[in-house]
């Protein structure tokens, strides 16, 4: 009992402190206070006005290199991205700049919503850290809203309208559209383009279920690494943004609860972000969800060492007006955390082939 609660004592000190005083890091990750917008240099970009500070633009931060040395971003269209059902993915995909070593990261929007929501993030990451990033449209939502179906021995064009979508759809997500976007990485993979075996999710609310969803079925697909074939556990990282217990039939509860070892829940490292104002019933499952990743893990005293951080936000917005809020400056909060979680502090990526 006392150590349960030195243990809840620890980290509501811990987040008091970070509510309002220095960072950790040698960037501010761990300040929560209104951050000031990112220096531009004098000619590359002209002025915003004032009226466009506190949302998200498409405007990128200053590169840290030159913008001769960041390859442009490539729309990946039509059967580059189809699923085995037919539908026609449409995604933006960020080179790295790093070759085999670019940590490639996958950004999950939430329902209703689109790749846009990642419109800041997906350049940040990519000029910042020389990710490579693929943003999507998952199936019913932006430009992803095409299926083609073999009707009495003929292709047939029909819609996907995620407004429609009941539980089976979500389903389809998590299997055939994660399975048509590990397709594409294997193959940057396998071209040196990037490296697999660091994969990071990033996912907004239904996003967020369908990443933890995916990563717990990677980490049962086996390896057979003394013969060279890497076929899954490429997951590393997992950044859940306004995260759910459950989600529509993607039910993250079974995961975290699994008896034994649990890979998601034991072993990757997981940042969650949140607002704490509004839904009780959301931040009860945040809590829940942070309590059960705690549940078999060290706590270090540094949170730079700790592989589940949790952050909640002085607001009420949660997923993509969340992610986009200025001031809080959310970019460079996940951009810290796979610097320091999968670029320096993740022990098991080597680059290999996949299947």
């Amino acid at each position: 009992m006392l150590h349960a609660q030195k243990r809840i004592w620890s980290r509501t000190l811990l987040r008091f402190l970070l509510m309002v005083s220095a960072a950790v890091f040698t960037a501010p990750l761990f300040t929560v206070a209104a951050p000031q917008a990112p220096q531009r240099p004098p000619a590359a970009q002209p002025q915003r006005p004032p009226a466009a500070a506190q949302r998200p633009t498409t405007n990128r931060r200053p590169a840290t290199k030159s913008d001769k040395d960041i390859p442009p971003p490539e729309e990946i269209t039509g059967r580059q991205l189809a699923t085995s059902d037919g539908v026609m993915l449409q995604a933006t995909f960020y080179p790295g700049t790093n070759g085999k070593d670019s940590v490639p990261v996958l950004l999950l929007h939430n329902w209703k919503s689109s790749r846009k929501e990642f419109a800041v993030l997906a350049p940040y990451l990519q000029e910042r850290l020389g990710c490579a990033v693929l943003v999507p449209d998952l199936r019913g939502h932006g430009e992803s809203t095409t299926k083609i179906e073999v009707y009495r021995g003929r292709p047939k064009e029909t819609k996907v309208d995620a407004s429609r979508f009941r539980t089976n759809d979500f389903a389809a997500i998590a299997k055939l559209d994660m399975g048509a976007l590990r397709r594409f990485l294997v193959e940057k993979n396998n071209n040196e383009e990037l490296n697999l075996n660091k994969l990071v999710i990033v996912g907004s609310e239904m996003g967020a279920g369908i990443g933890t969803v995916w990563a717990a079925y990677d980490w049962n697909v086996p390896n057979y690494e003394h013969a060279g074939i890497k076929q899954g556990q490429d997951v590393k990282a997992l950044v859940l943004i306004s995260p759910k217990l459950s989600y529509s039939g993607l039910d993250t509860s079974k995961i975290l609860s699994a008896p034994g070892f649990s890979p998601v829940r034991d072993r990757l490292s997981v940042m969650i972000l949140a607002g704490k104002k509004g839904d009780s019933r959301r931040l009860r499952d945040i809590e829940r969800i942070e309590a059960k990743l705690m549940l078999n893990r060290p706590e270090p005293e540094e949170p730079i060492d700790r592989t589940v951080l949790y952050f909640p936000f002085d607001t009420s917005e949660q997923a993509g007006e969340l992610l986009n809020y200025r001031p809080f400056n959310l970019p460079n909060f996940i951009a810290r955390f796979i610097e320091e979680r999968v670029i320096k502090g993740e022990p098991d990526a080597a680059w290999m082939k996949h299947r």
